[in-house]
């Protein structure tokens, strides 16, 4: 039994030393034009395995922006991933009030395209969060492996 525990969290491990980058070019749209702001913060993080759990890739951050379109930029990095992985699955938390009673929601996204390490990943994500709740999975808007030029209609 113990030899199985040990071999579990062996697998569980980073592979590598090196630093993986990413970078979200972020839209969201919040369509309540009645409202003159609204209350958001976002956070990425990284799961792919149950015995690793989730892993944070960006720090948090609180925006309150206008309503209508909103664009920013969130960068994190990884050290490695874990063995057998087939590579990083970002994930974004998300709080947010724009929903038409005004009370707080919370809303996870689940990239599909997967950050395959060594790499500097950027995603480009656009997505209308007007009283969205729930997780959900999402496809990107554009994805760019160690390349951190800018997308063409960012912002």
């Amino acid at each position: 039994m113990h030899q199985a525990s040990c071999i579990l969290f062996l697998l569980a491990l980073p592979i590598g030393s090196a630093w993986d980058h990413f970078q979200f070019d972020v839209t969201l749209f919040c369509n309540y034009y009645s409202r003159t702001k609204y209350n958001l913060k976002i956070e990425w993080w990284e799961y792919d395995s149950v015995l690793s759990g989730e892993d944070q890739i960006t720090q948090a951050k609180v925006f309150k922006p206008n309503s209508g379109r909103y664009s920013f930029t969130m960068a994190g990095a990884m050290d490695g991933d874990e063995w057998l992985s087939k590579g990083y699955k970002p994930r974004a938390y998300i709080s947010h009030d724009c929903t038409a009673d005004q009370k707080r929601v919370d809303l996870d996204l689940t990239v599909v395209k997967l950050c395959k390490p060594p790499n500097t990943c950027h995603y480009r994500i656009i997505q209308d969060i007007t009283n969205r709740s729930g997780s959900e999975e999402i496809e990107h808007n554009g994805f760019k492996e160690n390349d951190m030029s800018p997308f063409a209609d960012y912002p």
